[in-house]
């Protein structure tokens, strides 16, 4: 396991992602260490949206069963 992502035996996945295009005010594509292009989103519960500008570093959370798909973690 690497310093970056965290696992818990079935449970949600957390890495870094990069932003590489903001589709709508919530939803980014981004591209993870390995490549690998994913679709991630901001939760809906937010109440102020932080700039997601191409080339920012991100945390995602992925389900280990469905890599291609990410919610975006943010800092409080």
């Amino acid at each position: 396991m690497s310093d970056q992502d965290t696992t818990n035996e079935g449970g949600p996945i957390i890495g870094k992602a990069t932003v590489i295009e903001q589709l709508t005010e919530s939803i980014i594509l981004a591209s993870l260490p390995n490549g690998k292009i994913i679709y991630a989103h901001l939760p809906m519960k937010i109440k102020e949206k932080p700039a997601l500008t191409v080339g920012k570093s991100i945390l995602v959370k992925m389900n280990p069963y469905d890599f291609s798909h990410g919610r975006i973690i943010i800092d409080k």
